[in-house]
């Protein structure tokens, strides 16, 4: 894979926690922000995939809870028509 270069500027603090956790984990500093780059992206194409999923699979449930509701009102509608017949 092809590498540029890129400037980056960081507020001290958040620097300071870089340099720490990547000496902690024995690597160079870009070889750290370039992992954790990298795993911050495939973290958000993952919530992207799970949120599409769930989307879909909360209209797929509505549908089928749609057409069981419609079931369910046609059946209650029956048996208040024979209800009505026996009180009559």
């Amino acid at each position: 894979m092809r590498e540029e270069k890129i400037t980056l500027t960081l507020p001290s603090e958040l620097l300071e926690a870089v340099e720490k956790k990547a000496k902690r984990k024995r690597k160079k500093r870009d070889e750290f922000l370039k992992e954790v780059i990298a795993f911050y992206i495939a973290l958000e194409d993952r919530k992207t995939r799970i949120k599409k999923e769930l989307i879909k699979g909360y209209k797929e449930s509505s549908e089928a809870s749609m057409l069981l509701s419609r079931e369910f009102f046609e059946v209650e509608q029956e048996i208040f028509k024979d209800i009505f017949k026996y009180l009559k």
